[in-house]
Order: C-alpha cells, then sequence, then structure tokens
C-alpha cells in the first residue's frame, strides 16, 4: 500500500513545465527513508538556487579527486581535502554539497545536518543539500525538520517534488499534524502551484479528508476550457488501486461534474468517467442519481448519448420514472435518433403503470425497431392480452439468435397450456410486479396464488416456484421449502420439478443442512439426468462431495 501510495504522488506532483523525474532509488524495509542520497558517480547534479562558480583547473581536480575517494570508501580522506577546498573557495555549492556527503559517508549524521543548515542559511538557498540535510535529520530522528526541509526544496523548484513528496508521505502517518501544516505553508508560498496543491490533495484524501482533498483541488482550477487538476488527480488516485483512493477520485469527478464554471463538455466527460468507475457496483441507482443532480442545470441534449442512455436507464431501474422523462424530454431530437432512448422511455411508463399507458410507443417503436418486439411483448403480457403478447413471443421464440429466445419460449408455453384460465393472469401480475421492483406485491400475489390454484392445475407449479425462488431472495429458506417441495414431491412429472429439486436443495444448503441439501441435489440428479439445470446441479454435486473428502 506504502508503495502505491508513493508512485501515485510521485506521478502527481511533477510539473507539466519539469523535465525528466529525478532518479529515487528505494531502499526496501525504510519506508521513511526511500531514497539515496549519496551519488553514484562524481557527474551527480548537485542542487543550488544561485549559478555554480568555476573553479581554477587545480581546485576542481582535487574535487574530482575528493569525490573519487568517498565513492572508493575512504570518506575521512575525502572530508580532509574538502574541508580545505571549503576554506579557499567558501560558500561554493558543489563543494559544500560535497562535504556534506562526506559526513554522511562517515556517519557523522549531526556534522552534516550543521554544515547544511548553516551554508543554506548563508547562501539562502532552499535547494543547497537539501536532500542530503534531510537525510541527516531523518538519521538523527527529527522527522518535522525533514519534512520542512523537504517542503523547501519542493517550494523552491517543482523537480524536487518525488522526493520531497516521498520524504513528506513516508513521515506522514507518524507526524500527520506537521505534515498538513507544512503543505499549508508550501501551498502560500509556492503561490498556490499546482504540483502542491495536489500533493496536499493526496495528504488530505489518505487521511480521509475527502472533502478538504476536492477543496484544494478546485482551489487550483482555473478558467472554465482548462482540463482540471482534479481530473488528473482522479485518474492517478484510480490507478493505484488502493480504495481510499478511489472513495476520493469519485468524490473529486462529481466535484468537476458538477462545478457550474467549467466547460459542459469537461463536466459531462467526468460524468461519464465516474458512471464507468461505479458502473459495476451494486448501487448503480444511487451513482445514477448523483449523476443526474450535478448535472441538473444541462438538459438532456447537452449530454451525449454514451451518457444518457445508461444513467436513464439505471434511474429507470431504480424507479425513478419522473426523472427518466425529464431527462428525455430534454433531448427530443436526440431520442428520436436513439431507438434505445425511446424505448427506456417507455420503459419508464411502463414501470410507472399501468403496463397499458406503454402500449402505443411501444407499438410505434417496435413497428421499425425490431429489438422493441421483446418489451411489447412483456407490455402485452403484463397487461392481460396473452393473444398479441403470444403472437410476438411465436415470432421472438424462433429466432435462436436472439437474446431473449429462452423468455419467450418460457412466456408462450404458460399462455399456449391454458390461454382463458384465471391463473395465467395471476402470474402475468406476479411477473410484472417483479419487472417493476415490488417484491413485497409480487410474493403477495404469490401466496395468494398457490393457495387458490389447485395442483391439478398446470398454472400451480410455475406459481410455488415463483413463491419459492422468492422466499430464497427473501432470505427465508425455511418459507421457501414449502411451495418447492410441494412441486418437486407432489409434481415429479412437471417440467419445473428438476428446478424446484435443485432449489430445495438450495433452501436447505441457507439452512445449514448439507446432508439434505445434498440428498435433494443427488435426486434431481438421478430423476432428470438430461434436464436442463443437470449439469449445473452436477457441478454442486461434485464439489459438495470434494469438500466433505477433504
Amino acid at each position: 500500500m506504502a508503495a502505491a501510495l508513493l508512485s501515485l504522488t510521485a506521478s502527481l506532483v511533477m510539473s507539466p513545465m519539469a523535465s525528466a523525474q529525478p532518479s529515487l532509488r528505494p531502499v526496501p524495509g525504510q519506508p521513511a527513508q526511500g531514497y539515496t542520497l549519496l551519488p553514484s558517480s562524481p557527474a551527480e547534479l548537485v542542487r543550488s538556487q544561485r549559478p555554480e562558480p568555476a573553479l581554477p583547473p587545480l581546485s576542481a581536480q582535487r574535487l574530482r579527486r575528493a569525490v573519487d575517494l568517498r565513492l572508493a570508501g575512504l570518506p575521512e580522506r575525502s572530508r580532509d581535502s574538502l574541508l580545505a577546498l571549503h576554506k579557499a573557495h567558501p560558500g561554493h555549492p558543489r563543494i559544500t554539497t560535497e562535504l556534506v556527503r562526506a559526513h554522511i559517508a562517515r556517519n557523522d549524521w549531526l556534522s552534516a545536518e550543521r554544515l547544511a543548515r548553516a551554508e543554506r542559511l548563508a547562501q539562502r538557498d532552499s535547494l543547497l543539500a537539501s536532500r542530503e540535510m534531510a537525510l541527516a535529520l531523518e538519521r538523527l530522528n527529527r522527522p518535522r525538520e525533514a519534512m520542512n526541509v523537504a517542503f523547501e526544496s519542493w517550494v523552491a523548484s517543482a523537480t524536487e517534488g518525488p522526493w520531497a513528496a516521498q520524504l513528506i508521505f513516508g513521515f506522514a502517518e507518524r507526524e500527520p499534524r506537521a505534515a498538513r501544516d507544512g503543505f499549508t505553508r508550501a501551498v502560500s508560498a509556492s503561490g498556490s502551484r499546482g504540483d502542491v496543491i495536489t500533493g496536499q490533495a493526496i495528504l488530505l484524501s489518505r487521511a480521509g479528508l475527502v472533502a478538504e482533498a476536492v477543496k484544494v483541488l478546485k482551489e487550483a482550477d482555473r478558467g472554465p476550457t482548462r482540463v482540471p487538476f482534479r481530473l488528473r488527480f482522479a485518474e492517478e488516485a484510480l490507478q493505484s488501486n488502493l480504495r481510499a483512493d478511489s472513495i476520493s477520485a469519485r468524490e473529486v469527478l462529481h466535484s468537476v461534474a458538477a462545478d457550474q464554471a467549467l466547460d459542459a463538455g469537461i463536466r459531462t466527460g467526468a460524468a461519464r468517467r465516474l458512471w464507468i468507475v461505479d458502473e459495476a457496483s451494486e448501487d448503480r441507482g444511487r451513482t445514477a442519481l448523483r449523476i443526474r443532480n450535478a448535472l441538473s442545470d444541462l438538459p438532456g441534449a447537452r449530454w451525449d448519448s454514451a451518457l444518457l442512455l445508461p444513467i436513464v436507464r439505471a434511474l429507470r431501474e431504480s424507479g425513478r420514472a419522473a426523472d427518466v422523462r425529464a431527462l428525455i424530454e430534454g433531448a427530443p431530437e436526440m431520442a428520436s435518433q436513439v431507438p434505445e432512448l425511446a424505448l427506456e422511455r417507455a420503459y419508464a411508463d411502463l414501470r410507472e403503470g399501468p403496463a397499458s399507458k406503454a402500449l402505443p410507443a411501444l407499438e410505434s417503436l417496435a413497428a421499425s425497431w425490431p429489438e422493441a418486439r421483446h418489451a411489447l411483448a412483456e407490455a402485452r403480457f403484463f397487461a392481460g392480452q396473452m393473444d398479441s403478447a403470444a403472437a410476438l413471443y411465436r415470432i421472438l421464440a424462433q429466432d435462436e439468435a436472439h437474446p431473449e429466445v429462452g423468455a419467450a419460449q418460457e412466456r408462450l408455453f404458460l399462455i399456449e397450456e391454458r390461454p382463458g384460465e384465471s391463473a395465467l393472469l395471476g402470474l402475468a401480475r406476479i411477473a410484472y410486479a417483479r419487472w417493476r421492483g415490488e417484491s413485497v406485491r409480487a410474493m403477495a400475489i404469490a401466496d395468494s396464488l398457490v393457495s387458490a390454484t389447485p395442483m391439478s392445475s398446470p398454472y400451480f407449479a410455475p406459481a410455488a416456484l415463483e413463491l419459492g425462488e422468492m422466499r430464497l431472495e427473501a432470505r427465508e429458506p425455511r418459507a421457501a421449502l414449502v411451495p418447492l417441495l410441494a412441486v418437486s414431491d407432489s409434481l415429479p412429472d412437471s417440467r419445473l420439478a428438476p428446478r424446484a429439486r435443485q432449489r430445495a436443495g438450495d433452501a436447505y444448503l441457507a439452512l445449514g443442512d448439507r446432508v439434505r441439501a445434498l440428498l435433494q441435489y443427488e435426486e434431481c440428479l438421478v430423476r432428470y439426468p438430461r434436464a436442463w439445470n443437470a449439469a449445473e446441479v452436477r457441478r454442486v454435486v461434485d464439489q459438495m462431495r470434494k469438500e466433505r473428502r477433504s
């Protein structure tokens, strides 16, 4: 987790004007000391806020020799030579930095810190030996002072951001208040520079202060058409694969979508990204409503269909027919060009009810767009128009490539069993209530229908199976066993008996009775070896037997 956070930080704090990211060599097992300061070659960069004066040839040669001695493991001799050079060329940034490094090579952390501090103050140079001083302070167990050096260096140059952020975040959990206060000062000192603000937002986000993180990022955004810092932050946060960062990314994307000062294209783009991130979540309806509210000042015509369609679909599925209607009515031209939107409008009418209300629009749509035929057939079934529904189901049942061919065949079988029987209308009412998400009402209708329908009726088994499955969904496995066993035990020749037997096994499994569950599954395979659900049941039996042996 720490590694992912540091990677996120390093990628975000780089200023657009910065060149290459400085080389950071991680030290395993040392999260706060996750960088190496001692150079691997004499030519490694020496940082300073002022130009480096040219040295006389002899002094330059002595400096190179001193560096070679340190790299060769002779820090004492290197220090002695550098002390003489430092006296001859006081304040020279390369000599000063190399002398600090010589002290570090000797593990003389106090001398390194004192020299670096004195020279930085004397030269008023926040970059001079900054990494070296931070390392010395870290080894001296003075984390707050180390963070202050890192902040000063970062403010002085955006290219210092990656290593500075790495050190700051390494200590942030240990010194949270110092880290937050340091960022506040750094943002002010840098003139609210974007890379520093982004680092501050990361810190706040990881501390759970998401609203504050969004606020500081929003303050960094300027102009109605500029791509916001928030979008860059959100994308990088999503790539870190950390839950806290993912939560922050969602809030940041929502803030961009709701920001009326931004261009509509940027806002809808952020909303689309938010939808993609949350599309697989269990509460898609909540995300759709948040996006709807964030873009409430934009009519549907200013959305693009790639966003509008999934949002209206999720709103309709969550029972918000009025919101669906408002969005689609705000985009009349798009609705006329995109039949899926017209279908969603009809679905909204169907969900709002009664079912007959949606029939005219669905009939008109199905006449020019065959994909709407199944919706029209369902609406006619829900409305009790069995003959016209059967005519459409018959067409769909003959198309083996149609995604709803199985459902169409099942409906057609029910209708053609006994078209005039009142129990069929009861099954249609159950199906309509379930489609509308009215599970309690659907269960009540099914319970009443099972009680009123004799076992001799071909509609008893479908009603009992519906009731049993709804009780399982409601986590009432014991109550579910009553209708399920009635079908599997009393109507063994019914076409639904294999399914009822399987679901009875599921009910016993939910009750924790694995012995009886296995008996039901095995009985299903013995009685109906070629049933459509036999392969699924066989997999469950094999798994249970394997677990029992182990």
